[in-house]
């Protein structure tokens, strides 16, 4: 559970040392299941360290829509954003490509998913008591296990809040 910067007495820090690892956080996600009728949270280890060169690593792969030649004229909606004096053939991000839209989504869940795989701070062993190497190794042990997507989403989200403040999220939220 995330603290309030009120909650938190600050440690000040005068220098830093190369590979101290000062900033490295880890913590627990909880995860609810329900076994029987009955309720049950699991602590989860997790860690933050390397997630966002991993996020940034995986987001330069995500896939880019198409472009196609459109007619813009200068009073429409996209003519004003680009500033148009005359209509003008102009080269568009086509969004509603039906293969760029399936190849986003497969991204995005591919993302959250090694998010989540790379941030659980434990042993993923096959069937067979080998350790769990690949991407879809590692993914198949958690599915086999009952690991939802709403599971995921929840780890996900705990490992961002490894690092973030409660008033910084609560004022975040404030603001739509």
């Amino acid at each position: 559970m995330s603290e309030s910067k009120k909650d938190l007495k600050p440690k000040r820090i005068s220098e830093l040392i190369e590979g101290s690892k000062l900033f490295d956080s880890s913590g627990f996600a909880l995860v609810k299941v329900t076994k029987a009728g009955k309720e049950e949270l699991l602590e989860l280890p997790i860690k933050s360290t390397g997630v966002d060169e991993l996020q940034e690593r995986l987001s330069s792969k995500a896939p880019r829509p198409p472009v196609r030649r459109e007619w813009v004229k200068k009073n429409s909606k996209e003519g004003r954003e680009l500033g148009l004096s005359h209509d003008k053939l102009e080269q568009v991000f086509d969004n509603t490509d039906e293969d760029y839209i399936n190849a986003l989504e497969k991204h995005n869940q591919d993302f959250t998913w090694q998010t989540v795989i790379f941030a659980l701070d434990l042993k993923l062993k096959k069937k067979d008591g080998s350790e769990a190497t690949t991407f879809e190794e590692k993914k198949e042990v958690l599915r086999s296990n009952g690991l939802t997507v709403d599971h995921a989403n929840q780890i996900f989200k705990d490992v961002q809040d490894l690092t973030k403040l409660q008033e910084d999220r609560e004022d975040f939220l404030s603001e739509t």
